[in-house]
């Protein structure tokens, strides 16, 4: 199984994120992403930007987008931005996408929500034939390019690879037809991924691909302390500021708020990986048997943690979880 590193993204100050993909390189994690989100100041907009700034400070790492909102851009842009990527990168690019769900977002783009899924539909198409077609000229519901070349070409032949989220079942079923991964969300609990694991396998068959072909990759929260206790009282409060200023305020398609008082232990069931180093290795053993990972993109840290203890936590598990992974 690859990990992966989603570094924070909260703060405004990008040079904090981009020295700690680059401890993350000397750590031996294999992979860093960068997500998006608009109006919020939990994670930074466009992943594209800050990938080619990362690319520039490292060497080996995949760079991924966890993941870019597609139908919020034209496609002839994400093609050109994403082969500059990966030209700078020398062939690192993962390009993960998502249909995207919360409103204000699309509010603020002027795009209507209700098109996101039509939109993907016409744009993943569009994007693999500009990466990988000379001239491209295309007249759709959504987007129109009239004798467009990508140049620079990417590095990666004869495309990055195209990575998909989603959580209902056509979105699950787009990434089954036209992805080459599955990439699960930071949010769900184990038992929402799995169904939605399932479905994309069964939905890779029927759309005549063979479900061993792609990638299961998921990405979760954790923290990492000395014992349960500390991480839940140095983690407890940001988690559950994070996700009531995130996931619990939009209309997430799967992830809803427990009723009642909120605490970390609820919170954290199954959803946020926490504890003590051995504690961790058991619950992400558990998801990685039961869901068939290849690929585990971490959040080692929320805003709110004092950095220091961010520190340790990657940390104790750079040297007392990864190995035991692998």
């Amino acid at each position: 199984m690859k990990i992966g590193l989603s570094p924070l993204q909260a703060g405004g100050n990008f040079e904090d994120t981009i020295e700690e993909c680059a401890r993350a390189e000397a750590a031996g994690f294999d992979s860093v992403w960068l997500g998006e989100h608009h109006n919020n100041p939990l994670l930074y907009p466009r992943p594209l930007l800050g990938l080619a700034a990362i690319a520039s400070r490292t060497r080996r790492l995949r760079l991924g987008t966890g993941v870019l909102l597609l139908p919020l851009y034209r496609p002839l842009d994400v093609a050109e931005e994403g082969a500059i990527v990966d030209v700078i990168s020398n062939g690192r690019l993962i390009l993960g996408v998502g249909a995207g769900y919360a409103p204000e977002e699309f509010e603020a783009f002027d795009v209507p929500l209700k098109e996101r899924g039509s939109r993907m539909d016409e744009a993943v198409p569009l994007l693999k034939r500009l990466w990988t077609e000379e001239r491209v000229t295309h007249e759709g519901r959504h987007y129109r390019v009239t004798n467009a070349t990508v140049a620079p070409r990417p590095v990666q032949q004869p495309r990055p690879p195209i990575w998909f989220a989603g959580w209902i079942e056509p979105a699950i079923r787009r990434a089954a037809r036209m992805g080459d991964a599955w990439l699960g969300g930071p949010s769900a609990r184990l038992d929402e991924v799995a169904r939605c694991v399932r479905l994309y396998r069964d939905a890779r068959r029927d759309a005549g691909r063979n479900p061993d072909d792609s990638e299961i990759a998921l990405m979760r929260y954790m923290f990492v302390a000395r014992s349960a206790g500390q991480a839940r009282a140095t983690a407890g409060a940001p988690f559950i500021r994070a996700f009531e200023h995130t996931y619990f305020k939009w209309p997430h398609p799967v992830v809803k708020r427990p009723p009642g008082e909120l605490t970390i232990e609820r919170l954290a069931e199954d959803r946020i990986i926490l504890g003590d180093p051995e504690s961790c290795v058991q619950q992400l053993e558990r998801f990685r048997d039961e869901l068939g990972l290849s690929h585990l993109v971490c959040r080692l840290s929320v805003a709110g943690i004092p950095a220091e203890a961010a520190r340790e936590s990657v940390d104790l598990f750079t040297r007392e979880i990864m190995p035991a992974l692998r």
